[in-house]
């Protein structure tokens, strides 16, 4: 992506500013609580925490503090898009499974959206020490090291059997009438699966009904480690649209090295979904 303009770029290094320590200090409580949280069922049937709705309540509370022209979409409290130059995108939690029941593959996920495309992805996964960052035009990182989405994958060649692809519940269904090599895993955070395609370790991420949410930080990890990332099929969920209510929008979304290699699985995994 191209560089961002200065005064954009000014605005990105404030936001990291207030968003680095927060993250520092929320991570560690939330690494201390998870297995030993109960979840109750929201209306749509995903699970929610108590924790979930006080992390939001920190992230929410400390950003409107520094930047109180920013707008704020959150999973557990703003599902609407403000009407704001600035707006961000919060999970506090994504894979709330894994977090009450002490697997540590879940994280938050924060994106900074400016005129309603992502210019900061953060995803952080305190109970596996890693966070993952993007800006906009400048790479994207784990720790601070540059990383880079894996090479393209022939998904016919028997060596794609040893290499992870993130997928859904739902898509590793049908996974298995798909006829191809194949190594999936089904890890139950859309953001993290997201990370991990950006950093290499797997090949792709097939998603069957992520919320922008679980998607808009990771988005731009992976663009910005040169890989792509599709909508297969319904409304897109970026850029942001002021007054879109994304309580009920989710789009199959696939993520992986070139645009060619992702059409091709999804196209095998999900022959329904591909428009």
């Amino acid at each position: 992506m191209t560089p961002l303009p200065p005064d954009v770029r000014q605005v990105v290094e404030r936001a990291r500013g207030v968003l680095h320590p927060l993250l520092d200090a929320l991570g560690p409580d939330l690494r201390r609580a998870s297995g030993h949280v109960e979840a109750t069922a929201k209306a749509d049937g995903t699970p929610v925490t108590d924790l979930d709705r006080e992390a939001d309540e920190r992230l929410r509370a400390a950003i409107g503090t520094a930047l109180p022209t920013h707008g704020i979409l959150s999973e557990e409290h703003d599902t609407v898009v403000p009407d704001r130059e600035w707006c961000w995108v919060i999970d506090p939690i994504d894979g709330t499974s894994n977090f009450t029941a002490g697997l540590p593959y879940w994280c938050v996920a924060v994106a900074l959206v400016y005129r309603g495309e992502v210019v900061l992805g953060t995803v952080d996964a305190p109970g596996l020490a890693r966070r993952y960052e993007a800006v906009a035009g400048e790479g994207t990182r784990r720790d601070g090291q540059a990383v880079r989405v894996r090479a393209a994958v022939a998904w016919d060649d028997q060596a794609a059997s040893h290499v992870p692809v993130m997928l859904t519940t739902g898509t590793a269904r049908r996974a298995r009438r798909a006829g191809i090599a194949l190594n999936p895993r089904v890890m139950g955070s859309t953001a993290l699966d997201l990370a991990f395609v950006a950093e290499g370790v797997a090949a792709a991420s097939v998603a069957l009904v992520p919320h922008v949410w679980d998607v808009a930080a990771g988005t731009l990890l992976v663009r910005e480690a040169g890989g792509v990332v599709v909508t297969l099929d319904g409304d897109e969920l970026l850029p942001l649209r002021a007054g879109d209510d994304h309580a009920d929008l989710h789009a199959a979304t696939a993520a992986g090295a070139d645009l060619a290699s992702v059409r091709g699985l999804a196209r095998r995994l999900l022959p329904d979904r591909v428009r």
